[in-house]
């Protein structure tokens, strides 16, 4: 936490020095505008607009209003469900709403009705529509809060494909307001964006900031500055924490910020009194005079503190009503007399019934994202085969280099020897390598205590448990490698073992947490291990005692696998039985191919219960694999199978490979999916092992046979 804390800061205190040179609307925009192309390029190309093929299910008469239920197709095979409420009496021209939900309830929920409601009887077009897994459009269960907790496996499905949830709900966001400008009664100067309390704030944002139709934005909780600026702290709601948002400076104040001269509601949904102090606000003030439009900002808020009688779970009365001011200001809509008493039962509301839902065909985001990792797989595998062997290795350590981020060794670490001690037939030794400043990997290494004339081969094995859970758990392996002549090293990348976080942060841990801090600092948390690893290596082979060409990488997984057919899947944060899914624990495998990739010294590689390709995530909704493995579009460099091919002709041994579920695969079906390095061993003829399960020889037998 303090290293991540220290690389923040010194991000902030550089975007703080810029920001302090701006004194005129040049300045500003010279500013701005790097630090904008830097969020479109995070978020990457939206796709082409396709024909949206618009279906009104129902078109419902109410009193003073009348409300279609309706669907649209944003992209090929993705559906939006979504009311639409409109005037008895339309005008000529009128204003268009869009409201994006927050991800506590989907679009029916009963502020969301009350805006439709009164905004429709004062002349306004409003469309709600459901996010990306809520509501109608959910990838889980339809369970209270399951779409809430499915957001953290969605986000990262996306990630691996180079996509992001932000990017999708935002294309739904440009996708409706195109729907509502098909309509001739719609004002294109007009359109109005609210995004709601808690992840409909972040959308609306990054929407107004690339999307010059909207005339008005009211991003509620985003936008803020607190000690580090409002570069804010990574976490599982993958909206609010933007890849890459720290190290390439677009941060939410500045997605507030660029909208100027556009219209801005800073928008909070608590009690609010800091009009002279609060540092986001002076400097939007600043920002929108350069462009002589204050009359442009205005803000917005509830009541109370937090936690509080005055939270909301989407937009409430108390936030509403300070909003009524500046929307009849700007755009001459009415401010209500009274709030609506007659919302509808949620099951009214309903855009599907069975026979449309079959038509259309709905897809899974799941679905749509294997298509597109599978097509990305095929093209950099169709590079791939255009190289010779020896160039495959190259190519495949530049593109999994530009995604993974800093994996760079250092070669001449400091090393602390802490105690030295005997135990059983072995020396110990208790180490700490400084990796960088702030970074200790502590670490154990074992030799046979009979001294021996010729330099020992050493086994440096690596796993999420950290080396105690291996020494508690293999340690009939550990002793058979000491008794067959070599020395066994066991370090604690970051982040494991001695150094894993005491306390959980939010919902998905604190390692989950470091792991969306890394990307936002445009790293990856598994790229930072493998520099670990790879300081270790270089650490392990510059001892004298030991031989820097008799290296095994023993990459190991500690935790249960779970049953090839579980009776019920669950989003991994809320279970509720009738059995506990155990997730998996890819680390360890995925570092000792990784490292075996760019090390030379490396001889042999063995893997137990390792993933088995990163493809398998995408085959559910459901996955059981820890945010720390992930590597955003990492498809564009390969799959697992294809490093473990490039390390032909080193002897490699796979047992108990995993799928994105964490279920033993087949061996029939290892035969299959693994095909390319079957092909790669058998045309190197190298020594090949793959099984599903532990077998003769056994993994110290193998390890000894090839050092």
């Amino acid at each position: 936490d303090r290293h991540l804390q220290s690389r923040i800061e010194k991000a902030v205190e550089a975007d703080k020095k810029e920001w302090e040179r701006v004194k005129t609307l040049a300045d500003w925009e010279r500013f701005r505008d790097p630090r904008l192309q830097a969020l479109r390029a995070s978020l990457g190309e939206f796709p082409a607009r396709t024909p949206l093929q618009t279906r009104v299910i129902k078109d419902v008469p109410e009193q003073g209003y009348r409300r279609e239920d309706l669907v649209f197709q944003s992209r090929p095979g993705l559906w939006v469900t979504a009311n639409l409420y409109l005037p008895s009496k339309p005008p000529n021209r009128m204003p268009g709403i869009v409201i994006i939900h927050s991800h506590h309830r989907p679009r029916t929920q009963a502020e969301l009705q009350d805006m439709g409601i009164l905004w429709a009887r004062a002349g306004c077009a409003v469309l709600v529509m459901d996010q990306v897994g809520h509501g109608e459009r959910i990838q889980a269960y339809p369970w209270n809060r399951d779409a809430y907790h499915a957001r953290g496996l969605t986000g990262m499905q996306l990630y691996l494909v180079g996509e992001s949830l932000v990017k999708w709900i935002v294309w739904d966001v440009m996708r409706g307001i195109d729907f509502l400008l098909e309509r001739k009664d719609i004002d294109p100067e007009r359109i109005i964006l609210l995004g709601a309390v808690a992840g409909g704030g972040d959308p609306a944002a990054v929407a107004a900031a690339l999307d010059s139709r909207i005339a008005a934005v009211a991003p509620f909780n985003f936008g803020r500055r607190g000690r580090d600026w409002g570069a804010g702290w990574g976490e599982w709601e993958s909206t609010r924490c933007l890849r890459r948002s720290i190290v390439d400076q677009f941060l939410p104040w500045l997605i507030c910020a660029s909208i100027a001269p556009r219209r801005l509601v800073y928008s909070n949904e608590m009690g609010w009194d800091g009009y002279n102090t609060d540092r986001a606000w002076l400097d939007y003030q600043q920002i929108f005079s350069f462009y002589n439009a204050r009359d442009s900002l205005e803000e917005a808020h509830g009541f109370g503190t937090f936690p509080g009688p005055g939270e909301c779970t989407n937009i409430g009365p108390a936030q509403r009503g300070t909003l009524y001011p500046e929307l009849k200001r700007w755009f001459g809509i009415p401010i209500p007399t009274e709030e609506p008493d007659d919302r509808r039962p949620e099951v009214e509301l309903a855009a599907l019934n069975p026979s449309v839902a079959s038509q259309l065909g709905m897809r899974k985001i799941h679905e749509l994202a294997q298509e597109i990792a599978a097509a990305k797989l095929n093209a950099a595998r169709a590079e791939l085969r255009k190289l010779k062997p020896e160039a495959r290795r190259e190519w495949l350590q530049a593109r999994w280099a530009a995604r993974l981020g800093d994996i760079e060794p250092n070669r001449l670490p400091e090393a602390t020897l802490h105690w030295k001690k005997h135990w059983a037939d072995a020396e110990v030794e208790g180490i700490t390598l400084e990796v960088e400043s702030g970074i200790l990997v502590p670490l154990l290494l074992l030799g046979p205590a009979t001294t021996v004339n010729t330099r020992l081969p050493v086994v440096v094995a690596v796993s999420q448990g950290g080396k105690e859970r291996i020494l508690a758990e293999r340690s009939r392996e550990i002793e058979a490698l000491l008794k067959g002549g070599t020395a066994v090293c066991l370090p604690d990348v970051r982040g494991t073992g001695e150094t894993s976080p005491d306390q959980r942060r939010g919902l998905m841990g604190e390692e989950r947490s470091a792991a969306a801090t890394e990307l936002m600092l445009g790293n990856t948390l598994l790229g930072a291990r493998l520099k670990d690893l790879r300081t270790v290596l270089a650490y392990v082979r510059g001892r004298r005692e030991l031989d820097p060409q008799r290296v095994c990488l023993w990459g190991e997984s500690l935790v249960p696998v779970n049953p090839p057919r579980l009776l019920l899947e669950e989003t991994l944060w809320w279970q509720v039985g009738p059995e506990i899914q155990h997730q998996a624990e890819p680390l360890g495998g995925l570092l000792a191919l990784l490292g075996a990739l760019y090390e030379d010294g490396v001889r042999t590689v063995t893997v137990r219960q390792g993933l088995s390709a990163y493809l398998s995530i995408l085959e559910s909704p459901f996955a059981y694999v820890p945010y720390d493995i992930v590597v955003p579009g990492i498809f564009d460099a390969g799959d697992v199978e294809d490093l473990a091919a490039s390390l032909a002709p080193r002897p490699l041994l796979l047992e108990g490979l995993v799928d994105g579920r964490n279920r033993l695969v087949p061996e029939g079906t290892l035969r299959t999916r693994l095909a390319m390095i079957y092909e790669s061993y058998r045309a190197s003829d190298a020594p090949l092992l793959i099984r599903s399960r532990e077998g003769t020889p056994s993994l110290t037998q193998w390890i000894l046979a090839r050092l």
